[in-house]
């Protein structure tokens, strides 16, 4: 979902609850959740989300931020990158570099970035594959400095090893849309109907992407 607020746009999706108040999920990376009661009206939605606009365009503003801040990578153990959405130490994800210089350092944080994602695709393809009734001939985890995922007229998947810093959500978004062009090559009113019918949320998503692809970076 979307609503505009002065010149800008703020993008959430809604998750409805047995609870009997709305409440505001923000996350550090900018994804905005609305939690509201069962039989909540979109209009009500809408109303609350534009009264908590002020704390959801100064994350914005940080973000913005964020991305120019994170152009320059440094690999201190206190530096920070992303996994499943959130930021992590490298220290936090499990990898020890104290002893390393910083191609070493680099290459250890790509490896446990190709396998996470590896693993991460595998089980969701798979589970997305019989939700939708298609099937990939292939899936492949590659370094591509200007996609997320691809698509072959062959049903042959690739997907960036960087993937699995983005949030879960925007993961299943990338895999569901690459295996909607098994049935739609081109994107046309036909795959965007697809699309929308397996991730109501999607150019939310692309938003996402967007905005946070710059600091999904090594």
């Amino acid at each position: 979902m979307e609503l505009q607020v002065l010149d800008q746009t703020i993008y959430y999706q809604i998750e409805y609850t047995k609870a009997n108040s709305m409440k505001l999920e923000l996350s550090r990376e900018g994804h905005v959740t609305i939690k509201a009661p069962v039989g909540s009206k979109l209009l009500e939605i809408e109303a609350f989300v534009l009264k908590h606009s002020k704390p959801i365009l100064k994350r914005y503003a940080e973000l913005n931020q964020r991305v120019m801040i994170s152009s320059q990578k440094s690999y201190e153990e206190e530096s920070h990158f992303l996994f499943l959405g959130k930021a992590y130490t490298i220290q936090e994800l499990g990898l020890s570099i104290s002893t390393l210089s910083e191609e070493e350092i680099q290459a250890q944080l790509k490896k446990f970035y190709t396998a996470k994602t590896k693993e991460i695709i595998k089980q969701r393809v798979a589970h997305f594959e019989k939700q939708m009734g298609v099937k990939a001939k292939s899936t492949t985890i590659v370094n591509s400095p200007k996609t997320w995922g691809t698509c072959s007229s062959l049903k042959e998947l690739t997907f960036n090893y960087k993937l699995s810093m983005a949030m879960p959500s925007v993961i299943d978004y990338v895999v569901i849309h690459e295996l909607c062009h098994i049935s739609h090559l081109n994107h046309d009113r036909s795959f965007y109907r697809l699309l929308g019918s397996y991730d109501k949320n999607f150019k939310e998503h692309e938003a996402y992407l967007a905005k946070i692809g710059p600091v999904m970076t090594i």
